[in-house]
């Protein structure tokens, strides 16, 4: 197993209240979550899988817009995956490194989302071609990841690089997608709420990333979304990418 694969499996596998509350109460996922949900409101997919899919929390967000798609997510953590069985039993959960393991899965799919994955990943270039071989005809790949410089809090997550648009672009094209759109987003509340929490990185990672989140770290979560509101479609450190399966 590749090092940085053993790092992030490592640090997901540890379950904690305070990341499953960082991705339902923080604006950031939140945000994240709406733009693939209308995206694929609008396609209509009748089948869609999560790579890197975590507590399947986006996965459900989907399957509240596509109540009558398949779904199924892959991750690497198993202890991940065996809790979101219990969970949402009607989904396809699969253990495994999307990178490689994606290969062997079973059916093809005409979505594929990866939300905040890439960045993780030691051969980004390879989990895009693995995602191409398990996409069906004309399939959408909808991708989230972040540009600009990498943050302590986001170092010690697991992130080895972002993307700008240019190159998020080329790599779709050279791994057999046909980039749609590609564009950032977030600016000013994204990027500034990305540099407060690396003021004390530490602390920011205890408080909303360990930990259960108490009042005040929903009082912080309220505002943020609030603020969220005003921030630019076209500037900032998120990025989106959506692209078409090309044929082979």
């Amino acid at each position: 197993m590749h090092e940085q694969t053993q790092r992030n499996l490592d640090y997901y596998s540890r379950l904690t209240a305070g990341r499953a509350d960082y991705w339902r109460y923080m604006p950031a996922p939140r945000f994240r979550a709406r733009v693939i949900r209308e995206i694929l409101q609008r396609e209509r997919p009748r089948s869609v899988i999560d790579l890197g899919c975590g507590d399947g929390v986006l996965l459900s967000d989907i399957r509240s817009a596509l109540p009558d798609a398949a779904l199924a997510g892959i991750d690497l953590s198993a202890k991940q995956i065996e809790e979101n069985r219990k969970g949402m039993p009607d989904v396809e959960w699969y253990v495994g490194n999307v990178e490689t393991d994606a290969l062997a899965l079973p059916r093809r799919f005409e979505a594929l989302t990866a939300s905040e994955v890439i960045e993780h990943l030691a051969e980004p270039a390879r989990f895009l071609e693995a995602a191409h071989q398990i996409a069906s005809n004309d399939a959408i790949l909808i991708i989230s990841t972040q540009s600009g410089r990498i943050g302590q809090t986001e170092k010690y997550v697991g992130h080895l690089r972002h993307f700008t648009t240019e190159e998020m672009k080329q790599l779709l094209e050279e791994t057999g997608w046909e980039p749609q759109r590609v564009w950032n987003a977030g600016f000013p509340f994204h990027n500034l709420s990305k540099w407060v929490a690396n003021l004390s990185a530490n602390a920011t990672m205890e408080q909303f990333g360990v930990k259960p989140y108490g009042p005040l770290q929903r009082l912080v979560a309220a505002v943020l979304r609030v603020l969220f509101l005003l921030n630019s479609g076209t500037r900032g450190a998120q990025l989106f990418a959506v692209a078409r399966k090309t044929a082979t």
